[in-house]
């Protein structure tokens, strides 16, 4: 069938109408929605959390340390939020299903959980104690998979069409430093929750349950400082050379801001036709950018050192 112009108009006049407008998405569409963060007292999760109550979401943030978990609720419910710390263990599963039973018990229900906690640590694969890659493995895979469980549960019982958000790492390429190893379970784990993601996307879709997946880059955070002087600590100055020389491009966000935006639009119906998907937010961490202009022949140009 050929299409008239009167038809082809029509269907682009129809494809705007009853569409949600901007207002609604970014400043409504959190309001009355409860979300659970892991790992929401600092760093990453500590901007996610901020983000997602400054939207209107009551947040709980479900992390392990006592006293920065509550300076962080502290923090919030002094600028008017509704934010409340839930001590989380995340490798125990038991802790995973109180902290939703919690969100459940004070709030009626779950709608978004944020899987952010983590945990890292460099060693050589040679080197790798079993303690190190178990804790890895458990933080990093097992907790994001029982957390969400745990909400998806609640999800599906109480027919919510909710969102759930996992965090990798650009790690899971194996491209977290160039040409340094160190970090093999750390590389597994995340690697593990991007296919992680496929998987649960694939069967909660039939409720209506919005799952993806966010993989930062390089971040300046409390983690990051910690373990790269442990690890400094450990192999001395061989590895400050290569960081020093391999890592100087790498770039690095100025604050996990930049990365919790993103997590923020995929708890938003921006994200309501992405459907298990890993959005990498690294600053182009994998891209060979060129250093300096050509000498353009366009005019209005800038033009490269050959053309003066």
């Amino acid at each position: 069938m050929e299409l008239t112009e009167k038809m082809i108009l029509g269907l682009t006049q129809m494809s705007t109408q009853d569409t949600r407008s901007l207002q609604e998405i970014f400043c409504t569409d959190l309001k009355g929605k409860v979300a659970i963060v892991t790992g929401g007292a600092t760093g990453l999760g500590y901007c996610v959390a901020n983000r997602l109550s400054e939207g209107g979401a009551s947040v709980i943030i479900a992390s392990r340390n006592e006293v920065r978990g509550k300076k962080a609720e502290e923090e919030f419910r002094a600028k008017g939020r509704e934010v409340i710390w839930c001590r989380t263990d995340v490798t125990k599963v038991a802790d995973c299903y109180k902290t939703v039973d919690f969100a459940v018990e004070k709030y009626g229900r779950v709608d978004i959980v944020v899987a952010n906690a983590a945990t890292w640590s460099m060693y050589s694969f040679l080197d790798m104690p079993e303690e190190a890659f178990d804790h890895v493995i458990n933080t990093d895979l097992k907790g994001e998979y029982f957390i969400a469980q745990a909400a998806a549960r609640v999800m599906v019982r109480q027919k919510i069409r909710g969102k759930i958000v996992f965090i990798a790492s650009v790690a899971h390429k194996g491209s977290d430093t160039p040409k340094i190893g160190m970090m093999t379970h750390y590389n597994a784990a995340k690697g593990a929750v991007v296919s992680l993601t496929k998987g649960v996307a694939k069967e909660l879709h039939q409720y209506g349950i919005s799952v993806n997946c966010v993989a930062p880059g390089g971040m300046t955070t409390y983690g990051a400082v910690s373990n790269s002087s442990e690890a400094f600590e450990l192999y001395g100055q061989e590895l400050a050379a290569d960081r020093m020389q391999y890592g100087a491009e790498v770039p690095v966000a100025s604050s996990p801001d930049q990365v919790a935006l993103v997590v923020l639009a995929m708890c938003t119906a921006m994200s309501d036709y992405v459907v298990g998907e890993t959005i990498d937010v690294d600053g182009g961490s994998l891209m060979s950018f060129q250093q300096k202009p050509w000498s353009y022949h366009v005019e209005g140009c800038i033009p490269g050192p050959k053309a003066e």
